[in-house]
């Protein structure tokens, strides 16, 4: 499995509560890792000003002025960023909020983990933001109350500005039968790579979800499952040492040379070129 780690190992900065932490950069003046690696808790980035890249999930995204990128757990990421980045970093555990993480379209698989905002939209994220960071100094009765919703009208707020930016594009992909098997696959790609595995239990055929996947998104099911695997197998062989025979036998398949062959066949790169790259 991944190294992943927690709130503690990312943010040095003293809280009363390890499951919700909030950093105003301005500009960074701490210590970032930089190494690619992956945590266990939601993360937003929101850059007021500065550049450089943030790498996620081996996807290069421009670091601009008042951007925001999402990252859900497991999520492998690196970054690369000038010295006068400005902005807010916040992390949440998935149990910091009582009921649960909101339904929002950034965090769901296949989302894109980018938007672009504008000054009055960063100037809006930006007072709720202040007054987090408020609460938190003052440290009154009811105060993590008052941050857990707090951050929900941030992620409301991202809701909102997210949905108005990708417009039908982003609700086209985040139908409910592709996110219900998107979800499940998420549980279960080590143990099944079968279409007809994740149709049963949507109680669909396996054409029609392979039609519908395909409409949606421009990838059948099969497909799909097929890209989750490869990218599970490209954050062990960057972030892990395990060798071959381990990530093979981790990811479902029972014969090395046969996890190789179908890693090239769409990477066009053997495992080990492709740890050496990196």
């Amino acid at each position: 499995m991944l190294p992943t780690l927690g709130i503690d190992k990312i943010m040095k900065v003293p809280s009363s509560d390890e499951s919700f932490k909030i950093m105003h950069h301005a500009p960074i003046n701490m210590p970032l890792i930089t190494e690619a690696h992956k945590h266990d808790f939601f993360m937003l980035l929101i850059v007021q000003h500065g550049s450089g890249i943030h790498s996620i999930d081996f996807e290069n995204y421009a670091v601009t002025d008042y951007s925001v990128f999402f990252l859900a757990p497991g999520q492998a990421h690196q970054w690369d960023l000038s010295p006068d980045t400005s902005g807010y970093q916040l992390l949440y555990a998935p149990e910091f909020l009582v009921s649960g993480n909101p339904d929002t379209p950034f965090f769901k698989p296949k989302s894109l983990p980018l938007l672009k905002i504008s000054r009055s939209e960063f100037q809006e994220l930006e007072n709720e933001l202040t007054r987090i960071e408020k609460e938190i100094k003052q440290n009154l009765p009811y105060s993590k109350s008052i941050v857990q919703n707090r951050l929900l009208i941030v992620l409301s707020l991202l809701k909102r500005f997210y949905e108005a930016s990708y417009q039908n594009s982003a609700i086209e992909k985040n139908s409910r039968l592709i996110q219900s098997f998107l979800t499940m696959l998420e549980k279960h790609y080590r143990q099944h790579s079968d279409v007809a595995f994740y149709a049963k239990n949507l109680h669909v055929t396996a054409s029609y979800l392979n039609a519908v996947c395909k409409k949606q998104s421009g990838q059948t099911a099969g497909e799909q499952i097929r890209d989750r695997i490869l990218l599970e197998a490209k954050r062990m062989l960057t972030l892990t040492q395990a060798d071959i025979k381990e990530i093979a036998y981790e990811l479902g398949f029972n014969d090395t040379s046969y996890f190789s062959r179908f890693f090239r066949k769409y990477t066009h790169q053997t495992p080990l070129a492709f740890r050496k790259r990196i």
